[in-house]
């Protein structure tokens, strides 16, 4: 498969600078303002950062001009965290039109009021015409968790996925990675990278902390005393907790991990994994996606486990801020839902769109489908992701719980994936415990 692997910050450059220099010089009908994770578009760039096709930002200027006649000017601006782009926006240095927060951010803006509302139908549960390309193209799977998690009226997803560990198997034994409890083992002293992330690394330690009570609830699943809908919802309130016990549990519990540990990192995890700096990375799947990418590329391999306490199932998805230019964001939205975008933006991020037209289809099978007369494969049935009978296809057996799995995991792994919930009045003392924690490094 082909993925962008190294990001070159000359062509980048160039790019924006183009982008300032066209803006200045020339007039515009409207100008879009779109704020976004970083390395999170089609920048219209080959795997060495060579310039090679339209961008998706340049492409949707050219389908608005074609479709009418107008110009619009897509500024496009770039955030490290939801906590960074929050924070801004709250200070008034910025004012997009579209922005793409992580669902717990997505709750906290929604309960403060800064968002506006997209063409979305309660009474029925479906999105409108401004958005059909979701509405006939959206992933049944994530359609109904969005709607159950009252995110519909005010995002539209853009990537999901999950967290779990990137390891590096000749020297991880799979067994000691299949728990969060690797990240405390002595035996990878000083070979583990946790995320710079405030709510993603609380999340592994709540699993350590509470792990008799997260053990318990999984035996009674696996005996069918909690039925899948059981257990997910009792798991995701032990993944949530954040009292004030809590809360010093876990600060106790991370700052006797810090001498387990490399270091904390944001973005660079994937490439250090690749360079055998660390052998163990707590990774959102579509950085682990990356890094085997770039590790397969390089002869070296690389694998990806979401472990059996359970783990974040994690959504992005693009919001209007107060006072956007609603009928042009939802242009933008609607435009990057369509399927042939949708794959382009997958294939060159790694990471999984919700997105489920027959372009995405090609491109899985492009890259995963095996013939099971020429190596041992498993039958996997993706029908409840697609929303069609016939989603099905043969993995190699041994590439098993490597990109495949991490991009789509099966229903069984999902049920013990939780969604992070807003901490309302607690955020700040979290942040406190964070800060706590990383002055004692």
């Amino acid at each position: 498969m082909k993925r962008k692997l190294i990001k070159a910050l000359s062509a980048t450059s160039s790019f924006l600078l183009l982008g300032l220099t066209l803006s200045s010089c020339m007039h515009y009908d409207y100008t879009l303002v779109v704020y976004n994770w970083e390395d999170y578009i089609f920048e219209g760039t080959d795997e060495y950062g060579n310039i090679e096709a339209k961008s998706t930002v340049e492409k949707f200027q050219d389908y608005y001009f074609e479709t009418y006649g107008k110009t619009v000017y897509v500024s496009y601006e770039t955030f490290s965290t939801p906590e960074d782009m929050y924070n801004q926006m709250k200070a008034g240095s910025i004012s997009p039109d579209l922005i793409c927060p992580s669902d717990y951010m997505i709750q906290k803006m929604q309960s403060e009021g800064m968002l506006e509302s997209f063409d979305y139908d309660v009474a029925i549960g479906e999105y409108g015409d401004k958005l059909s390309n979701f509405r006939d193209y959206g992933s049944p799977y994530i359609k109904e968790l969005f709607k159950e998690e009252g995110f519909s009226t005010y995002a539209v997803p853009y990537f999901w996925g999950t967290m779990g560990y990137l390891y590096n198997p000749l020297e991880v034994d799979i067994l000691d990675v299949t728990t969060w409890e690797a990240q405390f083992n002595p035996k990878y002293k000083g070979k583990i990278a946790l995320k710079d992330s405030i709510r993603d690394t609380y999340a592994t330690v709540i699993l350590h902390v509470y792990q008799d009570e997260v053990n318990a609830l999984k035996e009674d699943h696996d005996n069918g005393i909690l039925s899948d809908i059981e257990y997910n919802e009792q798991l995701s309130l032990i993944f949530n907790r954040c009292d004030n016990e809590t809360l010093n549990k876990a600060e106790d519990a991370l700052i006797g991990l810090k001498k387990n540990i490399y270091g904390l990192e944001t973005d660079d995890g994937k490439n250090e994994m690749v360079k055998g700096t660390y052998w163990i990375n707590t990774a959102w799947s579509g950085d682990a996606v990356y890094a085997m990418d770039q590790a397969d590329e390089l002869g070296k391999t690389l694998a990806y486990i979401i472990p059996e306490e359970g783990s974040n199932v994690w959504f992005d998805g693009w919001c209007m801020p107060k006072g956007a230019n609603v009928d042009l964001a939802q242009e933008f939205v609607n435009f990057i839902c369509d399927p042939e975008i949708a794959a382009e933006c997958m294939e060159y991020t790694g990471y999984t769109s919700p997105i489920v037209g027959d372009a995405v289809w090609d491109l899985v099978l492009d890259w995963y489908e095996a013939d099971p007369e020429e190596s041992d494969c498993d039958l996997v049935d993706l029908s409840f992701y697609f929303g069609t009978p016939d989603a099905t296809l043969y993995i190699d057996s041994e590439e098993r719980g490597r990109q495949f799995d991490a991009q789509y995991p099966d229903e069984e792994t999902l049920v013990r994936c939780c969604i992070m919930k807003d901490f309302g009045s607690q955020t700040q003392a979290l942040n406190q415990m964070w800060s706590n924690f990383k002055a004692a490094f």
